[in-house]
């Protein structure tokens, strides 16, 4: 059985967090580098109205599903070939960060990612190879400093913290100028994982409500993303199953 899936006309993996994690460290080990994509709905509502953001995320090497919407769309599409569960940035970042030896790892963007950082001891702390947390304006000349700092420092594995579309338009550049590097745009994951952060209860995420947690903790900046963009997000996604269904 092949272990992909097609999602709105994505490559997809169905395999879980775990032969992910394996995925990444065994790249990791070979220096081969890779750009590793978490898709979830605000990037499927981005497609759905930018064909050219769309035609971009389409060069990414792993994409993986982060969300419950994909993983039902998967089961609706392929019965009984689902997807393994979702594999969110956060679960696979929390995951590699706590392997018994951490590859180097560098991190661009993000809020206050050394202090999530040091709640993982020592032995991650000193995997941290690079942090970079001020203004990215993706320029000629930041980017060519991004790669020389990477390969300056011989990170392995770089967590892009930027949001959409900027993380995955600077994971695209660095993939061609860090070949060896493993590239993962997470968003506000070192928030989440963070002193102040916290996931929602296992049951919301189960039943696709981790977004209603976020929303609730954070209404004033996530309101338009959830309310505006996630339902245009899911509609692509029912549209899909639709066509499949014919």
């Amino acid at each position: 059985m092949t272990d992909i899936c097609d999602i709105c006309g994505l490559t997809v993996s169905r395999r879980g967090v775990s032969d992910h994690l394996k995925e990444v460290t065994d790249r990791v080990g070979r220096s081969e580098g890779a750009w590793l994509l978490t898709l979830n709905t605000e990037m499927l509502a981005r497609g759905s109205r930018d064909p050219d953001y769309w035609k971009m995320i389409q060069k990414a090497d792993i994409i993986t599903a982060d969300g419950m919407p994909l993983v039902w769309a998967s089961n609706f599409k392929y019965p009984g070939r689902t997807i393994d569960g979702r594999t969110t940035g956060v679960d696979l970042v929390d995951a590699l960060l706590r392997v018994k030896n951490v590859p180097k790892f560098a991190v661009i963007g993000g809020k206050s990612p050394l202090e999530t950082i040091k709640t993982y001891g020592a032995r991650t702390v000193e995997a941290c190879a690079f942090v970079y947390d001020g203004m990215v304006d993706l320029s000629d000349e930041q980017l060519s400093w991004f790669s020389d700092e990477l390969i300056r420092h011989q990170a392995r594995v770089v967590f892009i913290a930027l949001g959409v579309p900027k993380q995955d338009l600077l994971a695209l550049e660095l993939r061609r100028k860090v070949p060896q590097a493993v590239l993962m745009g997470i968003g506000g994951t070192f928030e989440i994982l963070g002193p102040k952060g916290g996931r929602a209860p296992h049951w919301m995420q189960r039943g696709g409500l981790e977004w209603l947690y976020r929303l609730a903790k954070d209404p004033g900046r996530l309101w338009k993303r959830y309310l505006i963009n996630y339902p245009r997000g899911i509609w692509f996604l029912i549209k899909d199953c639709l066509v499949a269904s014919k």
